[in-house]
């Protein structure tokens, strides 16, 4: 039988075919109308019916643009027609994602799905509205967040703050060995070149192994972290607040150090300014490695130029030492928003930064600082790109105000369900492929893609950070 299809309002098209021209969910194909008129689809919708003897496949799906590419101001009014359909070749798939690049710089994100020789481009501008990467352990989330970071550092200008707990992008100023990125002598130079330009300005702070030591000084934190680091509630521990306010503002320089307020607790004889000492050491606040004594924090270290900082909490001794750190960063960079300066915060493992039900004040306040971002952040050029494994578990105020999706491998049914409805702008049966997704495979949709596109992520060029334990323990003995 001949694959037809017809489109009543110009926007959308049904279709029918046998079972041995069927059309997956999320391929591309064209419809040549009349006077050879041919238009660029996605398929959407598939289903197979019993017909007699055999099958017939019908189906559904949007229309992207004519082919070749029409001007935008000169393209017809849409309206009814028939059309003869079938697949789309590379070319004509590349020809419409190429020309719907515009001015904005494309991110070469990897190759579209079932078309390996047609790159699957991200558009640069897009990353002006806050994105959120999603996908299960094992599906290739970590890796492509560092094509992404690598992109948008080789591309665009934009400064990066990066929020990693897993060590996972710690070394994106050194690239990978030539054999490891599949690149001729030339291009590999070339490309070394771009990176090594790059490197002075990326900066990485964390524990005692990181380049520089993730350092906060305590009297540089809002009045009401420095009480969430001591556990101390106006209320319920009222005459030790007050105590520690009358402490504090005894010292004479207003960027005090922890060892500033012990020295302000032994030289008291008040019995609640000494309890504030107890608390102090009983809690081994002072021992915590994150503090800044006489050594410059990273708001001292870090220069003017910078291009992109990482906090690396993944080589702190301890997850309230991560915590502390993460609400003390964000709470800098959102004080530093003013300057409008174009600003993308990287938030890896989301779900513990700025959780629906944080689970100590420290994560509360880092959560108030991501929402407060996600809410107003934008009109200050302050962009969010967060990345998760349970979507579920991300504050849903945040979420919420999420443009972009980058959606790979999930499992979980509910999970699914919960995301085509927030991303309302990612087509659901593209995000129900999401269960069948195999490594590295991903949905795209939003201001970064505005055609929604199925991608298959591309080689990174620097080092990966973390890793996974060995599985050699499972080789054949």
């Amino acid at each position: 039988m001949t694959a037809s299809a017809y489109s009543i309002d110009g926007r959308t098209f049904t279709f029918e075919t046998s079972l041995d021209q069927a059309f997956p969910t999320g391929s591309y194909v064209t419809l040549t109308g009349p006077e050879d008129h041919v238009r660029l689809g996605q398929v959407l919708r598939v289903s197979v019916e019993a017909d007699g003897g055999g099958r017939v496949v019908t189906g559904r799906g949007n229309l992207l643009g004519d082919l070749p590419a029409a001007d935008a101001d000169a393209a017809a009014e849409p309206h009814a027609f028939e059309a003869v359909i079938a697949a789309a070749d590379h070319h004509a798939v590349a020809s419409h994602f190429g020309a719907r690049t515009g001015s904005s710089a494309a991110l070469a994100l990897g190759s579209i799905q079932r078309m390996p020789a047609v790159p699957a481009l991200l558009h640069a501008k897009g990353f002006g509205r806050h994105t959120f990467l999603c996908g299960q352990s094992g599906s290739g989330k970590t890796y492509t967040l560092g094509v992404v970071l690598e992109r948008l550092l080789l591309e665009t200008d934009i400064r990066i703050a990066t929020i990693d707990p897993n060590s996972d992008y710690v070394n994106l100023e050194s690239m990978r060995p030539q054999a490891d990125t599949g690149l001729p002598g030339d291009e590999y130079e070339a490309l070394a070149t771009r990176f090594a330009s790059e490197a002075p300005r990326i900066h990485v702070f964390g524990g005692e192994s990181a380049p520089h030591r993730l350092r906060a000084t305590y009297g540089r934190l809002s009045f009401r972290q420095q009480t969430m680091v001591l556990g101390l509630d106006p209320i319920a521990d009222a005459e030790e607040y007050n105590a520690f306010v009358r402490t504090v503002r005894s010292i004479e320089t207003p960027e005090y150090t922890l060892d500033d307020v012990m020295a302000a607790v032994r030289a008291s004889f008040d019995d609640d300014v000494r309890r504030v000492g107890l608390r102090i050491q009983n809690l081994g606040v002072a021992d915590q490695s994150i503090w800044a004594g006489r050594e410059e924090a990273v708001m001292d270290v870090l220069p003017e130029d910078w291009r992109m900082l990482v906090a690396d909490l993944g080589s702190l001794p301890s997850a309230q030492e991560g915590s502390i750190a993460a609400a003390a960063l964000l709470g800098f960079l959102w004080e530093q928003r003013h300057h409008r300066r174009p600003l993308i915060v990287v938030i890896d493992e989301a779900h513990n930064v700025c959780p629906q039900d944080p689970i100590d004040a420290n994560q509360a306040l880092a959560t108030e600082h991501v929402v407060r971002i996600a809410g107003e952040g934008r009109k200050y050029g302050i962009y969010l790109l967060l990345s998760t494994q349970r979507p579920s578990k991300v504050h849903r105020n945040v979420l919420s105000q999420c443009d972009n999706l980058l959606l790979m491998r999930m499992n979980s049914a509910a999970d699914i369900a919960t995301l085509a409805e927030t991303f309302s702008f990612a087509p659901t049966p593209l995000v129900e492929q999401a269960a069948g997704f195999q490594l590295g495979e991903g949905l795209a949709a939003g201001k970064i893609a505005p055609d929604p596109l199925l991608f298959k992520s591309g080689r990174r060029f620097t080092v990966e950070g973390g890793s996974d334990v060995s599985s050699r323990w499972a080789d054949p003995r």
